[in-house]
């Protein structure tokens, strides 16, 4: 196997599939080409977007038709370009939608995220490593814009007429911290 990846979660599916359309996730899935899958696979050749994933067959489905299961145990990259396309082609037209959260590592460390599905919007956001070094030499880590804000905040601080508990500064940083802070 090539580089492997590790998922955890599971995408739920509204309403249940039926058992033809079960088989037919399942085909595409491991990019199986037969009559029910060839129409999928030739309007995503058909199509300006994305071409399917190198690695495919990283998913299952449940019994009761509800669930996108992903591998448990080592598996590939894929998924989220393997929803993404089975959406768009195949389940958003039949009328399902999807729903959950999974997580990946991979062995690259470096390598982890998540892959969220609202009402078919897929979106994968990789986790960010921090790691602040050792206790007598931290090296913490900030975003960048954040950092500036809160230089500027700092810079602009002026105590001139006021109390030594009491220093003002500009309401344009204060604001600039607002913006972002719920971006963190």
């Amino acid at each position: 196997m090539p580089y492997s990846v590790y998922y955890r979660g599971e995408i739920t599916i509204s309403p249940p599939l039926t058992e033809e359309h079960a088989a037919i996730v399942l085909a595409f899935s491991r990019k199986e080409y037969n009559d029910l899958t060839k129409p999928i696979f030739a309007n995503i050749a058909a199509s300006p977007g994305e071409d399917l994933p190198a690695y495919m067959d990283v998913f299952d489905i449940s019994e009761d038709r509800t669930t996108i299961l992903p591998e448990e145990d080592e598996s590939t990259h894929g998924l989220r370009l393997c929803l993404m396309l089975l959406v768009e082609h195949f389940l958003e037209p039949h009328g399902y939608l999807l729903n959950g959260e999974v997580s990946w590592d991979a062995d690259d460390v470096n390598d982890r995220g998540s892959i969220f599905v609202k009402d078919n919007l897929i979106e994968d956001v990789e986790d960010v490593i921090v790691n602040a070094g050792p206790s007598w030499s931290p090296d913490h880590y900030s975003d960048a814009r954040l950092k500036e804000v809160i230089q500027d905040l700092v810079d602009s601080a002026d105590d001139t007429g006021c109390s030594e508990d009491l220093t003002v500064v500009s309401a344009k940083y204060v604001e600039y911290l607002r913006e972002a802070l719920p971006k963190l």
